[in-house]
């Protein structure tokens, strides 16, 4: 399983914000290229970029990520992605894989589209409450289950990204028993899946790697030194 670390952007800085609120980071360092390079050079075989700027509403940070992914390590993006536009810029410049959520709700037609275009090169996002709700718009909307997304529809993407909401930048560890009842229900042969929020140990990373995850994203645990390792 893939250890990636997360590299959250917010006015030019790499930020570790609490439970998505941008007014609670916990965590601020300049010049995120040089985080980046930072991560590869201690063995990072996947990185995960997200634009807090763009999730709350405010100018994309496309420019600054182009200097991130020309760092040379595989990287998935997202955040504020709403439209097949952006998504293909992203994807051009380089990108592992663009990862969506609101798009899904709010634009299906351009979701729709880039599916069928890139279909390799989407993952898709189900950001869950304590009720497997599905969180967008920065997580401050919660509509359907994220069990709704079982739908064959769903399946020519390269994978999904479950973040648990309630746990994310808390460092108080993961919330296993959603973790575990996901790996049961997601389990398409070909797909990748991807575990994030409040991972806080090794314990927890090969807990994940047992349930049959591809990839943990880890923020806070690894900027504080608690995990040092890029695969498990």
């Amino acid at each position: 399983m893939f250890v990636i670390p997360s590299i959250d952007i917010k006015e030019g800085k790499v930020v570790r914000i609490y439970k998505g609120d941008p007014d609670k980071e916990i965590i601020a360092i300049d010049n995120p290229q040089s985080i980046a390079e930072i991560w590869k050079g201690k063995g990072a075989r996947f990185l995960h970029i997200v634009d807090l700027d763009a999730v709350f509403g405010k100018q994309n940070q496309i420019e600054l990520i182009k200097k991130i992914l020309a760092v040379g390590v595989p990287s998935t993006v997202g955040g504020g992605i709403r439209n097949f536009e952006i998504a293909k810029r992203y994807i051009d410049l380089g990108a592992y894989a663009v990862v969506v959520s609101t798009m899904v709700i709010e634009a299906p037609a351009e979701f729709q589209r880039l599916i069928e275009t890139f279909p390799n090169k989407v993952v898709l996002a189900l950001d869950f409450d304590e009720d497997f709700r599905l969180a967008t718009k920065g997580w401050k909307e919660k509509s359907k289950s994220i069990f709704d997304f079982l739908s064959a529809q769903y399946l020519s993407i390269r994978g999904f990204l479950f973040t648990a909401i309630f746990k994310d930048g808390t460092g108080e560890g993961i919330p296993k028993f959603h973790f575990k009842k996901i790996s049961q229900e997601f389990s398409f042969k070909g797909k990748i899946n991807i575990a994030a929020g409040g991972i806080n140990s090794v314990e927890e990373l090969y807990f994940l790697k047992e349930l049959g995850f591809w990839g943990a994203v880890v923020g806070r645990a690894f900027y504080e030194g608690k995990i040092n390792l890029f695969e498990c």
